[in-house]
């Protein structure tokens, strides 16, 4: 297999344990390579003790499959909880020190000073961190995305993400463009995806420039512009066929 062939991640996002039970059986059928739960959906996010009952349950009915924990904020495009931002750090560290999660996603306009809470307690329990960012309104400039991706690399992260939505096709060709810069310039991996149908390509396509994850749709969609996984499948088998 070619180095580029990124990791395919898909969410699932049901409001209660049966339905994420449902939803990760459904999706680990399709062969993923990491599965997503989306916790900013779950119901009972306030209880910890139920959240890593959940994790748990997840973990043993998802083909051992890895497990990304995401809580994702309304400002960033999540779904509204009842958690103030010192527990949704209290909760992180706390799913950190379970075995059931594999990987955390934390935003990057987040202080600097949870970040480092967020990173010792994945060091110290074997989790890998994905620091991402989000912009719903537009596609920043080059140089602001590059310098995103170099704080989350001086940060800690083992994984840089940026999503961000276009408003032409000039936007989606400058995230690309920013993607294949950013292989030059980082030593961690990065995921980039520009959002809504008009940047659905940059979903298709983002791994032939350097993004090593793409968050396809397995049951349910989690932002504008997911694909089904099926379909990029077989669209990585057939670029990859004539990139041999």
């Amino acid at each position: 297999m070619q180095s580029n062939i990124p990791f395919l991640c898909t969410p699932i996002i049901g409001k209660t344990k049966e339905e994420l039970i449902d939803e990760i059986a459904s999706v680990s059928l399709k062969n993923p390579d990491i599965i997503e739960w989306r916790v900013d959906y779950f119901q009972d996010i306030h209880d910890f003790e139920k959240v890593v009952e959940v994790a748990r349950t997840l973990k043993e009915v998802s083909n051992d499959i890895p497990l990304l924990l995401t809580l994702r904020s309304v400002a960033e495009g999540g779904n509204p909880t009842s958690l103030s931002t010192m527990k949704v750090v209290e909760l992180l560290v706390h799913i950190c020190k379970t075995s059931f999660i594999d990987l955390i996603d934390f935003e990057i306009n987040n202080p600097d000073e949870e970040i480092r809470q967020i990173k010792k307690a994945a060091i110290e329990h074997d989790k890998f961190l994905i620091l991402s960012y989000h912009d719903y309104s537009k596609t920043p400039a080059n140089e602001e995305l590059i310098e995103i991706f170099k704080r989350a690399q001086t940060l800690g992260a083992d994984v840089a993400k940026i999503a961000v939505m276009p408003n032409d096709h000039g936007d989606v060709l400058r995230l690309l463009d920013v993607t294949n810069q950013a292989k030059e310039v980082l030593q961690i991996p990065v995921a980039t995806m520009s959002l809504n149908s008009l940047g659905a390509i940059s979903r298709m396509f983002g791994w032939v420039f350097g993004s090593r994850l793409i968050y396809t749709v397995g049951a349910n969609s989690s932002a504008p512009g997911q694909i089904p996984i099926e379909e990029i499948q077989r669209l990585i088998k057939t670029i990859s066929t004539y990139q041999k």
